[in-house]
């Protein structure tokens, strides 16, 4: 890949990065309208996989996903389906501060493993980023770490896990296949877990829900929609290890806009932490656009 790509992968990587955190507020204003985590995800599978499979349609007139790209398309939606699920679950059993940090340790396990998948150096300078980015990441949140269970831990750790491998199965399920069709069939594996996730909570609502609560559950579902379809092209143009890194401003973004859209107040931790990230993730976009960039 060359500079020019890797850059413009790099800058669709932090948009989709920004829309996902920004999601969040608009996902707990849903929850509290009656739409919970489940429902949103449910629905918003079926309404994405209209849009991406009529979008696939009117391209190409077929959806179907070439023979060397369906083992990392359905692993993109076994991978999908558990960050979320995961995620979202742990936070019942742990604070959510420590839960977002033991989360956000994928970009770490994204560069340990990439030497193994991509054949990509462990780099310090890399490795320098994520420290900063992390320690970014715990100031800002300053986690409890007096409430402590198992299952929350196993969980949020299962969610980063999951992250990780969505990075590298997308990065190899678009180059076979379009991020439109990777996409659909994506979203279409989602719907059967999201489905017995519902059944399993007992939080089966029906449709009208979503009528409740339409404001901040289209907003999140717009902000999801259009951070999918950028983390799909950004997967396609750049590598794992170094879109992971990018990936850290996601928890900025929440905590910026829940200021604004949940009237929470940000405290001097909060805005030292969240500039270390910054901070990291542009030095990680410039000195990754200065790289020539091998091809997967």
């Amino acid at each position: 890949m060359s500079r020019n790509t890797t850059l413009f992968g790099l800058s669709i990587g932090l948009t989709a990065a920004l829309c996902y955190g920004a999601n969040v507020p608009y996902a707990k204003l849903a929850a509290q309208a009656g739409a919970d985590g489940p429902t949103l995800v449910l629905y918003r599978a079926f309404l994405m996989v209209v849009v991406l499979g009529g979008l696939g349609l009117a391209r190409s007139r077929s959806l179907a996903v070439p023979a060397g790209s369906r083992l990392p398309v359905l692993g993109l939606g076994i991978a999908t389906s558990f960050v979320g699920l995961c995620y979202i679950s742990s936070v019942a059993f742990i604070p959510v501060g420590v839960a977002t940090i033991l989360y956000y340790t994928y970009p770490l396990m994204i560069l340990l493993v990439a030497p193994l998948v991509d054949g990509e150096r462990l780099t310090p300078a890399r490795l320098g980023i994520f420290a900063l980015a992390f320690a970014g990441l715990f100031i800002a949140l300053g986690p409890n770490f007096t409430s402590l269970d198992w299952r929350g831990l196993t969980l949020a750790l299962m969610g980063a896990a999951a992250a990780a491998a969505q990075f590298f199965c997308a990065a190899r399920a678009t180059r076979g296949s379009t991020p439109l069709i990777a996409g659909f069939w994506t979203q279409l594996i989602i719907i059967p877990i999201a489905l017995a996730a519902c059944l399993f909570a007992g939080r089966l609502n029906p449709p009208s829900v979503l009528v409740v609560a339409a404001f901040p559950a289209g907003m999140h579902i717009l902000l999801f929609v259009l951070a999918f379809g950028f983390h799909l092209l950004a997967a396609r143009l750049t590598l794992p290890a170094a879109l992971g890194l990018v990936f850290c401003a996601e928890p900025v973004a929440s905590i910026l806009l829940a200021t604004q859209v949940l009237g929470e107040g940000l405290t001097l931790a909060q805005i030292s932490g969240g500039a270390l990230v910054l901070i990291a993730v542009m030095v990680s976009v410039l000195a990754e656009s200065r790289k020539q960039v091998a091809p997967a």
